[in-house]
């Protein structure tokens, strides 16, 4: 097997979201294809940036493709075998920005606010979203490049940054390497079925408001382990419903943002009491 599905996972946070979305297992069976887990820095401290350092890791030097599926994101067991029948020596993306219906003067805004070096000639851009990656191995030096430039051109950014600024923005690696894509034509675009946000899903299909969507998700992962099995199912049966619904329109959902929902797909522990 010249492929695999790959994960990355410092920390206890992101351990119990990935115990999770784990079921990445089934399309692994279903498919043929090894999972594999990082669980040690390559990126020098960057750690939003592994997921484009895949291949300094001796163990997955081996593969031609990688697909990265970041922690939050579901894969359907019924899923398209999208990297199986990769063979393209493109990066394999989606588009954020057409799933939330930005206007340029967004993306512009977008890149802006997150300090992107941009250069001239390079227009129509989309955002790409990075969470759901095909990797081919041809394409590292590509990354590694676009690496070492963002290190470099954030070195730059004049400190301290505004009062309004989240400091995210000097550690994000979307808005770079979304840009570096588009800038040197390094990807192929796949179907929003293969990256589908969750909340950009959820505006558009479901009919509650999304706070309280938002409050009753929160609710449903606090209390996971405090209530019945019986009892949780039924209290929270809607909302694990329409959770459904979405995993089944799609081949990957992509949970950013708030990561309440990423628990109405879990069952409570065996030793629970029904």
């Amino acid at each position: 097997m010249d492929r695999a599905i790959v994960g990355v996972c410092f920390d206890s946070r992101q351990r119990r979201i990935l115990d999770n979305t784990l079921p990445w297992r089934r399309y692994e069976e279903r498919h043929g294809i090894p999972v594999r887990v990082v669980e040690r820095d390559y990126a020098g401290g960057d750690s939003y940036w592994n997921k484009h350092l895949l291949f300094r890791n001796p163990e997955l030097r081996s593969f031609k493709y990688l697909m990265f599926l970041d922690n939050d994101v579901f894969a359907n067991a019924e899923a398209e075998p999208l990297l199986k029948e990769w063979d393209s020596p493109l990066i394999g993306a989606t588009f954020e920005s057409t799933q939330a219906s930005w206007s340029p003067e967004v993306i512009d805004r977008y890149y802006d606010e997150y300090f992107v070096d941009r250069r001239p000639g390079v227009s129509n851009l989309q955002i790409i979203n990075t969470r759901v990656l095909i990797l081919p191995r041809e394409q590292s030096d590509f990354l590694e490049v676009t690496y070492r430039r963002w290190k470099a051109w954030m070195a730059s950014v004049p400190r301290p940054l505004p009062r309004r600024k989240d400091p995210f923005v000097l550690a994000a690696d979307q808005p770079h390497v979304s840009y570096a894509l588009q800038a040197e034509k390094r990807y192929k675009c796949c179907a929003e079925r293969f990256n589908t946000l969750w909340w950009h899903w959820y505006k558009n299909n479901a009919q509650s408001r999304h706070q309280f969507f938002l409050f009753r998700s929160k609710a449903a992962a606090l209390s996971l382990h405090a209530l019945p099995k019986r009892l949780w199912r039924a209290a929270f049966h809607h909302e694990r419903v329409t959770f459904a619904r979405a995993l089944a329109s799609c081949d990957f959902l992509h949970v950013a943002g708030s990561k309440s929902p990423v628990f109405l797909d879990m069952e409570p522990r065996p030793e629970m009491r029904s």
